[in-house]
């Protein structure tokens, strides 16, 4: 990450390129997590502090909120439920590998 707790563009573009299907649910979760993590960085950060890509990538992403219609505490919300569903699902895994057992 270039600046505080944002995630550098070069890792947003390699994680993009490599499909879901050959990630492992830890990858999956772990880019969860640090998307959600840059975009509410993004979101108190101020454009005169961003990068090109920051800005670009980040007026982008607002555009696309804007045109769901839905409110920030919403979209944070079902945030949050998507990052506790993702880590549940990478420590269901990590236990199985663990302790055995077949993944579902």
């Amino acid at each position: 990450m270039s600046d505080s707790y944002r995630k550098d563009f070069s890792d947003k573009a390699a994680e993009t390129v490599k499909p879901n299907s050959q990630k492992s649910t830890f990858e999956q979760g772990k880019e969860f997590v640090t998307d959600k993590a840059d975009q509410a960085a993004g979101k108190v950060q101020p454009n005169s502090e961003k990068g090109v890509f920051q800005g670009a990538t980040d007026s982008a992403h607002e555009g696309k909120n804007d045109a769901t219609g839905k409110s920030v505490s919403e979209t944070a919300g079902e945030y949050v439920d998507a990052a506790k569903s993702r880590l549940n699902d990478a420590a269901e895994y990590v236990s199985k590998s663990i302790h055995g057992g077949e993944e579902k």
